[in-house]
Order: C-alpha cells, then structure tokens, then sequence
C-alpha cells in the first residue's frame, strides 16, 4: 500500500508498505479520507512531543474509510463506513473509568501515538475497536466531511463547558475550522448574538456565513464596541478562546460579564504559555475559566450526528482535496492558510 510516512523534521515521503492484515479483534480500513490538521502540520515540522527524534510512523488522525477486513472476534462488520475517533486509553485508570478517555493517564492516539491514516489502508488496534470507536454513517455521507468528526468534537467539548444557552452573547477568537464549527454549536445553542475576533479578512467574511453576526479585526476596542451593539454593555456570557495567542486570553477576562464562562481552547506554544491575567476579574465577575482539550466517543458520536443530519456544514470547509501523490501540494497549502480545511483521499 501507498502511504505518507514521516521521516524526521521536514521529512514526509511517500512509500510503498506491506497492506497490513488484521490480527485478534483489530480491523483493517480502507481511507476514503483523512483532513490535515494543525497538529500533522506540527508532527511534519518536528515539534510534535509523539514523534521523537528517530520516529518512523504515518500521521493522520481526522479519519473516515471503509471496513475491508477484520480479525477473529472484532466488532467490526466488513463494508461498514465508520468515522474513527483516534482517542483511547488503557481502560483501567480513573479518566477513562468515568469516560474521560482523553484523559487518560497513558493516551493514545491514531495517527500520533501510532500508524494513522496518511495511507491507503489503516490497522486499527483491538482496544480500540473495543473501546467503540468505530463510529457507523451512512452511503450518504461525504467521507471528507465526516473526516471533520474529529475536530467538531473537540470544539463541542469547549462548547459544552461554556453552557451557552438562549439568548446568550458569545465571543469567539479565530475563525480558522474550529472557530467556524465554535460559531455554529453557539448558534445551534440558542446564542442571539456571536462576535467573531479575527485579524484575517476573508475568514471574518466566512464566518458572517457561519452564523456570526459580527466579526472585527484583533481591535480591542471594537470587541468592547461590538458587546454594546448586541446590548451586553457588562460583557459577554460566554468567550471562547480558538487561537493559540496569549493576548487573546487574557482579553477574554476583560470580554466576559458577570458570571461569564471562558474556554481556553486552543493551546499555546509551550515556550510562551505563561501568560499575565488579571485575576481579579474572575473572583470580582465570578468568572469561571475553563481548559479543555480532545474529545471522547460521546462527543465525537454527538458532533457526527450533528454532520450527518445536515446540522453543521463541515463539508463547506473543505477547500481542497488531494491524493496520496500529490501530499506536498496539499500540506504546503494546509500550511499556507489560505485553506481552511485540506483533505487527503488515498
């Protein structure tokens, strides 16, 4: 089989690999799609903390295919078309006893702690069959926008620990993939009014399209300006972080109203994670602040279901779509950012 194998800092070649065959409980996947995201962009330069130096192994984690072959006792049926939720853990520590598998004390990872889906074929192993993350949808389905499973479920879990509801004010900084899809749960939420922060002007134009009802450069002023027009004069009940700057963090305390809810969702680099905050402004607005990151199956089956029944356009974020022999092109203009999301169809 053809696959794209990393090969050190910088290095993705494209080799040709023995088709693996399933063992005890694994499946075997044909990849119908697998989109590049800002942590393959990440392994491919080097700076991912899975892939040490030395590492040999196929990226690809945001998966969609095809069931082609399975071991003795899998819980697969040959011709399903499943979604995979790359996490899952040992089953055994207490994250993953309550269901925070992505939390768990020893993760694991398609396509980052293992083989994942840059290829034409993907071996998933027995736990995590096991564990139900093979996710079933249906013949009509776009592949490539089911891939985007995988980073909706992230942005449902942020979404989820803002409790936005009806008639909420929501701010949201990027407009990169996750903070369209952190719009849209906003608005499907019941938010009357969603201010977008994003120093690029055709991705503030795209999200207007996503639902927003207002988008602004990275001036502060106009965030402040934009509350007042939606009537939130003290703030906004709800900021969700989705751009790794740490500026944007501490302006969200100054964005949020009394008893609002703020998501760091995206992290930041870790040689400038230490950020200054104001922590008056969470005990004086009794601000709660939240981190979350990853997903679980329950919020990968819930943002699938969102996909499939039409709710949320993920597909209207695929910009482009290559093959296994044209990955060069496809994580050259994945790293551009002139697309938002680029998708690789073996």
């Amino acid at each position: 089989m053809k696959a794209l194998v990393y090969r050190g800092a910088g290095s993705l070649v494209l080799e040709e690999l023995p088709r693996p065959h399933p063992g005890l409980g694994e499946a075997l996947l044909r990849v119908d799609a697998c989109s590049i995201c800002g942590t393959d962009l990440r392994i491919v330069a080097g700076g991912h903390r899975s892939y040490k130096e030395g590492s040999s192994r196929i990226p690809g984690h945001e998966i969609a295919g095809t069931v082609v072959e399975t071991g003795d006792g899998a819980a697969a049926n040959i011709g399903e078309r499943v979604f995979v939720a790359p996490n899952y853990g040992c089953g055994c520590c207490r994250s993953c006893l309550i269901g925070q598998v992505n939390l768990c004390e020893e993760p694991r990872a398609v396509g980052i702690s293992e083989n994942g889906g840059f290829a034409e074929y993907v071996l998933v192993p027995r736990d995590l069959v096991d564990q139900g993350n093979l996710l079933r949808f249906g013949p009509g389905a776009d592949p490539a926008a089911v891939a985007l499973t995988e980073p909706l479920a992230c942005a449902l879990r942020g979404s989820r620990a803002c409790r936005i509801g009806d008639g909420d004010v929501v701010v949201v900084y990027g407009a990169g993939p996750v903070g369209l899809f952190h719009v849209a749960l906003a608005r499907l939420a019941g938010a009357r009014a969603v201010i977008v922060c994003e120093p690029n002007l055709e991705r503030r134009q795209r999200a207007l399209k996503w639902g927003a009802t207002s988008a602004h450069d990275a001036c502060f002023e106009e965030l402040r300006q934009a509350l007042d027009d939606a009537g939130a004069r003290r703030g906004a009940d709800a900021v969700v972080v989705a751009a790794p700057v740490a500026l944007a963090q501490a302006q969200a305390l100054e964005l949020a109203g009394p008893q609002g809810r703020v998501n760091f969702f995206a992290g930041l680099p870790r040689e400038g994670s230490r950020v200054e905050l104001d922590s008056n402004l969470i005990h004086y607005k009794e601000l709660v602040v939240t981190g979350t990151t990853a997903s679980t199956n329950d919020e990968c089956r819930a943002a699938l279901g969102l996909i499939v029944d039409g709710q949320v356009a993920a597909g209207a974020l695929v910009d482009a779509r290559f093959d296994l022999a044209s990955a060069a092109r496809a994580f050259a203009l994945a790293g551009s950012g002139r697309a938002l999301k680029v998708v690789i169809e073996p």
